[in-house]
């Protein structure tokens, strides 16, 4: 075989490797599109029916605590500090009479 004939053997064979090639990057990068959908989806799926009732849950929960907060903070810690300020305007009131009921007796 001559020269030019050798010359179009590797131009055919590299035409056919490159059509090949180019199919097969064609099919590779459909199939990565259709995984990278499905997969897309399937979290999506999963974020729907796992992650949005776990988050509702979380918010019914913290609805439930604020409102316990509150009711414990009305009924409970409320009127002990009114009860245990009032004493202490008592103990204080009391220990000021006894500072000038003294100081009456000493001066």
């Amino acid at each position: 075989m001559e020269l030019n004939e050798w010359r179009d053997v590797f131009v055919i064979s590299y035409s056919i490797a490159g059509t090949i090639a180019f199919v097969l990057i064609v099919l590779f990068t459909i199939v990565i599109g259709v995984l990278s959908v499905m997969t897309i989806n399937r979290t999506r799926g999963i974020l729907k029916n796992n992650v949005q009732p776990t988050i509702e849950s979380v918010r019914q929960t913290s609805e439930s605590v604020r409102g316990t907060v509150e009711f414990i903070s009305d009924y409970a810690v409320t009127p002990v500090v009114k009860t245990y300020g009032t004493v202490a305007g008592a103990r204080q009131f009391i220990v000021v009479l006894m500072r000038l009921g003294r100081s009456r007796k000493g001066g």
